[in-house]
């Protein structure tokens, strides 16, 4: 375990990406990314996520109906920091004018009862293995399906070619 002092707050870092932010009145737990990159959240702009949800978005792609929205929520409020609110999420999609195909918007009416199951709030990308309720399992996959696609296409617009 490795300590920071950071302007009067103190670090433990016990994983990669994974800290505890001390204060005198409060305790953060979660994930924290070092190494933000010039106008973005965590390392990716709103042009790699717009990119990335286009590459994802449409017929035939991975997120093909508008439910489909919960696994980039879930996706993107772990790896980018997006918010939390389904509605606030949804705004912040809007704001990135994504052009996409007629119906394949993100609707908060469409994805606010799943964002609300229990395994939203644990980290897809974490090293344990999430619990899942018998009933969510056929949400689960598919969300698992798209925050696993979506975050392999946010890798490749960080990827420097040439």
């Amino acid at each position: 375990m490795e300590n920071e002092n950071l302007n009067g707050f103190v670090v433990h870092i016990y994983s990669p990406g994974n800290q505890i932010i001390q204060t005198q009145t409060n305790n953060y737990y979660g994930t924290v990314y070092q190494g933000k990159s010039e106008g973005g959240q965590n390392g990716f702009t709103d042009e790699q996520v717009s990119k990335a949800l286009q590459a994802c978005v449409g017929k035939d792609q991975v997120i093909d109906t508008k439910q489909k929205w919960a696994g980039a929520y879930w996706c993107l409020r772990w790896k980018c920091n997006y918010p939390v609110d389904p509605k606030d999420f949804c705004d912040k999609i809007d704001r990135l004018h994504l052009g996409l195909p007629e119906n394949y918007d993100c609707s908060y009416n469409n994805i606010r009862r799943f964002c609300k199951l229990s395994f939203m709030d644990c980290d897809p990308f974490g090293k344990s293995e999430v619990k899942v309720s018998n009933m969510d399992k056929g949400v689960y996959s598919w969300c698992r399906e798209v925050a696993l696609k979506l975050a392999e296409e946010l890798g490749k617009t960080s990827l420097k070619i040439g």
